[in-house]
Formats: C-alpha cells, structure tokens, sequence
C-alpha cells in the first residue's frame, strides 16, 4: 500500500486535532495537503494524469460513489488553480468527511460507509495503563490497555465496544499488550481484522469502526 494512505491519514488526523483546539495551526494549509494527496492517490488508482478524471474514473469502477467523485473533483478543481475553496476554513470537516471517505473506500476497493469525522480533543490525564499498543486505522487511533490483566480497546481514546465468543465483554484477559508489529488486513466488506501473530491476538473491527471482535 502506497505511502500517501499513510499520509493523508495523518493530515486528516491533524486537521480533526486543529479543529479541536490545537494551538496554533491553520486548518486551511492542512485541508489543502490533505486534499493534494488526495489528488495523487485518486491519479495513482486510475493510472491517469489528471485528479478530476482520476475520481471520476474511481466512480465508473464503482469504487466511489458518484456523488462523492464529483465533490472530489470540484476540491481538485480548487487546488489546481493554486488555493483552497471558498469553503475554507469553515468547510474544512465537512470537505475532510468527503477525504476521509475517499481513504476508505481506496483502501477496501469499494465504497465505504459514511462515518463519524469530528474534532479531536485532548483528553484529560487519568490512571496510565501497566502496558499499550496501538495502531493507526485509516488515520484513526486504536489502543489496546492493559491493566492488571485486563485489556480494553479505544478508538480515539474513546472506548470501543467488544464482543468475544458471541457475547459482549467489558474487558478481556490479557498479561500484556502486544510487543510484536501487527498485521492489518483490510476485508471487501468493510472490516478491518488487526493481527498479532506472534500473540496470537486479533481483533476484527466493524464496518462503521463503532465495535470490536476479540480472538
């Protein structure tokens, strides 16, 4: 996977952290990369020259949808002629949903569900784990605490919900976060399944990233 799925997930994170009171920065600089890098992906995936044509392209093979390529290609419009959209900054979230978008359904091939795209605030300070591993989702953060042999999971430091056998669990049994680098495994459906091999952990992460199955 190319290096610019990295890339415009950290902007998107960035910009969702601007947005939420990260001192300054200027959200508008960071929309215009993201949306850049959007641009080269949506070229490198039609194997064509041109962004506007690039998502359009990306439409007619039923990776985007259409509504979605033609916004996409107005923000092009806007960057090739050497600024941001009149939109700026006060449609910097609603243009980053639309590249949010884009990130997912490059990634799975298809196209992805809206999701939830808002401000990120830092949290407040509280009780540090025993041990964490983390991995970043399509520029999201997932984290794995442990505590006293117990692990939880966080999207954005937000808890996620999971689910173990069938049935729901508060928390999982767990000596210590994993050492090892995971795999990741992104699936046609939408799923994203999170592989620790050395382990022998994985977690399957929904469609909407709003729960988790523990293995």
């Amino acid at each position: 996977m190319t290096g610019r799925f990295t890339q415009l997930g950290r902007q998107l994170r960035k910009l969702r952290h601007i947005v939420g009171g990260a001192p300054e920065a200027e959200p508008t600089t960071t929309l215009r990369r993201a949306t850049q890098l959007a641009c080269d992906l949506a070229c490198e995936a039609a194997d064509v020259g041109d962004a506007q044509a690039g998502f359009h392209d990306l439409a007619e093979r039923g990776v985007l949808e259409r509504e979605l390529a033609e916004r996409l290609a107005g923000y092009a419009s806007a960057v090739a002629k050497g600024g941001a959209s009149s939109e700026l900054p006060a449609g910097a979230m609603s243009i980053g949903r639309d590249l949010d978008r884009l990130l997912r359904s490059l990634e799975i091939g298809a196209p992805a569900p809206e999701l939830a795209f808002e401000p990120l605030v830092p949290r407040q300070g509280g009780t540090k784990p025993d041990s964490t591993a983390a991995v970043v989702i399509s520029g999201r953060v997932v984290e794995l605490d442990v505590r006293d042999g117990h692990a939880v999971l966080s999207l954005d430091e937000q808890p996620l919900p999971m689910t173990r056998g069938g049935s729901e669990v508060a928390s999982f049994a767990l000596a210590a976060a994993p050492l090892s680098r995971p795999d990741v495994h992104r699936e046609p459906t939408g799923a994203t399944r999170v592989v620790w091999s050395a382990e022998k952990l994985e977690i399957e992460l929904a469609p909407d990233l709003a729960r988790a199955r523990v293995e």
